[in-house]
């Protein structure tokens, strides 16, 4: 799952409805990561960080989004929007990147490492539903 922040309230409900489905999850034999491009220290807070019970990894530069094809370049006036008015600093929240975050989409991968499913959606606000998730994870023990 990539996710584009701990600043985003959208990312963060679906962080916790996935940990509310976790053990289902683990009952397949799937693992869930979390993949954001802040640096490590500032991705999740300490209580969020012991909370949930899955990695979530760092991808400061947006590689790894890049290669699911998933990232994407914040245009200048939502970045100065973003700096001036919610009072964020992309540059020093991401460890230099300041212009590139993941679009919020969820793949589950099979042990072979194809992509099986996926959700994608430019809207920020509309994400992959836990139920839909693990309907994919299924259909890949079938």
């Amino acid at each position: 799952m990539f996710y584009r922040g701990s600043w985003c309230p959208y990312c963060n409900l679906q962080l916790r409805a996935l940990q509310s489905r976790l053990a289902e999850i683990h009952e397949l034999g799937a693992q869930l990561v979390a993949i954001s491009p802040q640096m490590p220290d500032q991705s999740l807070t300490q209580v969020e960080r012991d909370a949930l019970e899955f990695v979530v990894l760092s991808d400061q530069d947006c590689r790894v989004a890049s290669d699911y094809g998933v990232a994407w370049e914040v245009p200048e006036p939502l970045l100065e929007h973003m700096r001036k008015d919610r009072k964020l600093d992309l540059v020093d929240i991401n460890g230099g990147n300041g212009s590139r975050l993941p679009i919020p989409a969820t793949f589950v991968v099979g042990s072979d490492g194809r992509v099986a499913w996926r959700s994608v959606d430019v809207d920020y606000r509309t994400r992959a539903e836990p139920d839909d998730v693990l309907a994919a994870v299924r259909a890949l023990h079938r």
